[in-house]
């Protein structure tokens, strides 16, 4: 755990929330430039490609088929992609595979996020929170497990990790890979997302020892993966962190309060794969030009993806 570098944490949220990555929307010069370098950290984190040594998986403009999150939603998914240029730029997942020991055994997906909203009339969305942050916890946890397992240190499981696009364009990136997946998706354990796990919103920012916490998003019908005794245990031993589950309903509406439905682990869940979201809430720069890496809390960003480790870890090997 004590690999996690906070100093790593903040050169890839300083690149990716940069003029020079523009914002980071899908279907464009930006978004492809993500992807180069996402498929860049994964190749140097010594994960295996599984496209004949590409990362990249590519999304045609009409994924076929469609698995839509609700009534209505079909008809704007169509209506985003249609809007596409069929010219240069294409939406891509960025995949790599970390092998377990146990090739029989089931895998694990971990997820986030890179696209983002490129550019409003105000300037550019650099997106450090949505989702800097989440990607950092990506290339971060392949990192410090593929440096393990050069010294001989392997998980049992194998881990698949999925950098997404087009979540902003309603998830079409997870719905297309849990479709499309480099492992059958029955062959799937779990999966965890990490979406804006950087900030520290206004329900924790009035006191510093309140800013120690993660909100923890799940849905596991088997009650046997993502369950509150082992997740409390394991944040006990590592991190202390507070495992607030205030946003963890399902009441079907796609309210703020029901944030089920709002990142990519809602395409696994409707799989009916055990997942789970890990998010420190909404701010004031949310989907704004002034989500930069300056206002990032990297302190609380290093014990967050610690503890995303350690779940993953312990989830790899039982």
């Amino acid at each position: 755990m004590n690999r996690v570098s906070e100093d790593s944490l903040r050169k890839y949220e300083y690149t990716l929330a940069s003029e020079l990555f523009g914002g980071r929307k899908t279907y464009t010069e930006k978004g492809l430039l993500t992807s180069k370098y996402i498929s860049g950290k994964f190749q140097s984190n010594c994960l295996k490609a599984p496209f004949w040594k590409s990362y990249a998986q590519i999304i045609p403009i009409q994924p076929t088929p469609l698995h839509h999150l609700s009534p209505g939603l079909d008809e704007k998914i169509s209506n985003n992609l249609n809007n596409v240029s069929s010219g240069n730029f294409v939406a891509q997942n960025i995949i790599g595979i970390l092998q377990g020991r146990n090739a029989k055994k089931t895998h694990l997906v971990i997820t986030a996020h890179h696209d983002h909203m490129g550019l409003s009339e105000e300037g550019v969305l650099y997106g450090a929170d949505d989702n800097g942050s989440g990607i950092s916890a990506l290339i971060e946890v392949s990192r410090v497990l593929s440096e393990a397992a050069k010294r001989g240190i392997r998980t049992k499981r194998t881990i698949v990790f999925v950098s997404t696009d087009a979540e902003e364009n309603n998830l079409v990136g997870s719905d297309y890979y849990v479709n499309n997946p480099v492992i059958p998706i029955s062959n799937t354990y779990c999966s965890i997302n990490c979406d804006m796990i950087g900030r520290v919103d206004s329900l924790h920012s009035v006191s510093s020892n309140l800013r120690n916490y993660i909100y923890c998003i799940f849905k596991d019908s088997t009650n046997r993966i993502f369950t509150n005794p082992i997740l409390n245990n394991l944040n006990e031993i590592y991190t202390q962190l507070e495992l607030d589950e205030r946003y963890n309903i399902d009441n079907g509406s796609y309210r703020v309060s029901n944030l089920i439905k709002r990142s990519d682990h809602y395409s696994f869940i409707r799989k009916g794969i055990p997942s789970i979201w890990f998010f420190s809430g909404f701010h004031d720069d949310y989907h704004q030009t002034t989500d930069t890496p300056d206002k990032i809390c990297y302190a609380e960003l290093k014990k967050r993806i610690q503890f995303v480790l350690a779940l993953v870890w312990y989830l790899a090997n039982n």
